[in-house]
């Protein structure tokens, strides 16, 4: 079935006659989207101002070091605090959709409230998205089996609970704190994740016998980690390096990839690892009236930007 849509084109709304009909279907398709989990371990700040140069700051302590230790009539000499600030730069983000006063009127469907769930849907991959790659930036990564690089993993080297454990290891040893005390989280693709089912100890998320807090896609644990199967992490091919998420091109080259098997790259995460920065929270605004009514436009527009607070609370885990 096909399905009209109104985009905007040389600063005019296209008109759909093809969605003015006399016999027409009620159900309107939307093209399938991904499911959109990594704002879920960002550590948000919002502010009313930020900074000249559009930077907002997250404020990191260090730690307290020496001795505790104290002898009788001898003062507690103080320590003097000692911080560290992470900038993160904001930026405008925004998408619109333009409409006819025809096409409101006699369209079947309510054009304007399926252009704001297009809008909302545009808006939730490409926010996942950009802290999804900023989660990629951190400089850490583990491969199957104990391979020395991405260039060397083959077909048989799949997602298992070694590389898990390593994982857990590293991170424990970067001290990165886990969620609510509780466990690390790592993104990981449907083709990682039936591996990771086959071992004895794994539990589904179905059945945790605790009250637990789930996280949005979560699908279960193992060792000390709480897995969010989606299909946004990458796949690197291994006939030219293209790196595809949701399958889908997304035209860049990984540089550096395997010629023996497609590899995928999960992410796993301890706290603190990513900021993401609002000074502007995504709205839905209007254009005002436009050609005496006859042309109608409305866009979502915010201010935020990404940044890695703690990078060594991050790794990139990858596999055949």
């Amino acid at each position: 079935m096909a399905i009209a849509t109104a985009i905007a084109s040389g600063g005019g709304a296209t008109p759909l006659p093809e969605a003015i009909l006399e016999v027409y279907s009620q159900e309107i398709i939307f093209q399938a989207q991904p499911l959109l989990r990594f704002e879920q371990v960002a550590s948000v700040k919002e502010e009313l101002n930020v900074l000249p140069g559009l930077t907002i700051k997250f404020l990191k302590y260090s730690s307290l070091t020496g001795s505790n230790v104290l002898t009788e009539n001898v003062d507690i000499v103080p320590d003097a605090l000692a911080a560290s600030q992470i900038s993160i730069a904001v930026g405008e983000r925004g998408k619109a959709i333009g409409v006819s006063e025809l096409l409101l009127r006699s369209s079947f469907d309510d054009i304007l409230a399926s252009s704001a769930q297009l809008l909302g849907m545009h808006f939730a991959k490409t926010r996942d998205a950009e802290i999804r790659d900023t989660l990629y930036t951190v400089p850490g990564a583990l491969y199957a089996r104990g391979r020395s690089g991405r260039a060397a993993i083959t077909s048989s080297d799949t997602f298992d609970v070694d590389l898990i454990r390593d994982a857990v290891s590293t991170l424990a040893t970067n001290k990165a704190p886990k969620f609510n005390g509780d466990a690390y989280i790592c993104f990981i693709h449907p083709h990682q994740a039936k591996f990771l089912r086959r071992d004895q100890a794994w539990v589904n998320a179905a059945n945790y016998g605790a009250p637990d807090q789930i996280f949005l896609g979560e699908i279960g644990r193992i060792e000390d980690v709480r897995f969010i199967e989606t299909t946004q992490v990458r796949k690197i091919l291994s006939t030219d390096g293209s790196i595809y998420t949701d399958n889908e091109d997304t035209g860049v080259d990984a540089g550096v990839f395997s010629t023996n098997a497609d590899v995928y790259s999960a992410l796993i995460v301890g706290d603190h690892v990513i900021g993401l920065a609002i000074s502007l929270e995504a709205e839905m605004r209007d254009d005002g009236v436009k050609d005496h009514g006859r042309k109608h436009s409305i866009a979502y527009y915010g201010i935020w930007g990404t940044g890695l607070v703690e990078s060594a609370h991050g790794l990139v885990l990858e596999s055949a």
